[in-house]
């Protein structure tokens, strides 16, 4: 009998529930949040090192894919998500085609779902130049050019999309990502102050908390007045095909158009390649019975670094605070959301 209880004993187990298992298991995810970001910023600092040492100077290749007599077609290569990276290049690319008196007409080639508002616009800025230059412009899609894509050529002269490129998606988007609920879960709890005389300070820019209807309002004010300069820009870019503002209206309601549906409601003046863009260009700068050659400008791949905006040999604790709060704020853009 008293071996029975004896074996009875040491087969009983005890359950013991706790209660924090939960606050544990929020704290664990928590860590392991922060172990990635310091791991991913480690292969950051080092791929950066290694691009920085094989990337070539500057911000524009060239690559000749015709040679011909000394009269030019620049095609101007403008592709990816439009940020302060791809405008500075192609500032720089559009200085390097307005110092060659040989270049006759230029082809913007498009292949961008947008991005930055200030990007975008700069880009905008830069191409108007051109025009100034009384150069031809031809205006040619690839997959998409929507949203900032298209904002930045919709002043050329004539705009061809293949027949699988998407653009359109005349509008502007901001997205932001709030901390309360996280923080709360692993018993974090920040304090913002804010200056007597400057009370609006923290509407619609404190991460730290949920955002209220009046933040919301606030960001919805910018949005409307950076859709009131895109609508601008398109307007006079397109002045001849979407003169009527009624249909200008319509078109511009943030929708994305397929090329024949484009061609339809206004938005571009033909369906075609980037070859019938380049010989578009060269008949419109008088080279038709010219052998042109054709220079194409494109962006020096950058480090995966400097896509986040990271020195690449120097990566400091202020870097990770940038990377991290650049992720945190509204960002107005001019953006197809694919």
């Amino acid at each position: 009998m008293e071996a029975d209880t004896e074996t009875h004993k040491q087969t009983t187990l005890k359950v013991i529930a706790t209660t924090g298992g939960f606050k544990t298991f929020v704290a664990f995810l928590a860590a392991m949040f922060i172990f990635l970001i310091v791991f991913l910023v480690g292969i950051i600092a080092g791929v950066s090192g290694f691009a920085a040492a094989t990337e070539p100077n500057g911000a524009v290749n060239t690559h000749v894919s015709y040679s011909g007599s000394n009269a030019t077609v620049a095609v101007l290569h403008v592709s990816g998500l439009i940020d302060d990276s791809n405008a500075s290049y192609a500032e720089q690319a559009i200085d390097n085609i307005l110092k060659d008196k040989n270049i006759r007409a230029v082809v913007l080639r498009v292949d961008s779902p947008g991005g930055g508002v200030t990007a975008s616009d700069e880009i905008w800025h830069n191409i108007q130049r051109l025009k100034e230059a009384k150069l031809p412009l031809i205006a040619s899609y690839g997959s998409v050019a929507a949203s900032g894509g298209y904002y930045i050529s919709c002043n050329a002269d004539y705009i061809l999309a293949q027949e699988t490129t998407i653009t359109g998606s005349i509008g502007v988007i901001a997205s932001i990502m709030t901390f309360q609920d996280l923080l709360e879960k692993i018993g974090v709890k920040p304090i913002t102050l804010i200056a007597k005389n400057s009370p609006e300070k923290s509407v619609a820019n404190d991460v730290y908390r949920n955002w209220t209807v009046k933040d919301k309002q606030k960001v919805n004010g910018i949005l409307n007045a950076m859709y009131a300069v895109f609508y601008s820009r398109v307007a006079e870019g397109r002045s001849t095909a979407l003169y009527d503002e009624k249909k200008l209206k319509a078109v511009a309601n943030g929708s994305a158009y397929t090329a024949q549906q484009s061609l339809s409601n206004g938005l571009i003046d033909g369906i075609g390649y980037l070859n019938d863009a380049i010989d578009l260009a060269q008949q419109r700068s008088g080279l038709t019975k010219t052998d042109a050659t054709i220079v194409h400008y494109s962006r020096a791949t950058p480090s995966f670094g400097g896509l986040l905006g990271v020195q690449s040999n120097n990566l400091t604790t202020s870097d990770i605070k940038s990377m991290l709060h650049e992720f945190a704020m509204p960002k107005l853009m001019y953006l197809y959301n694919q």
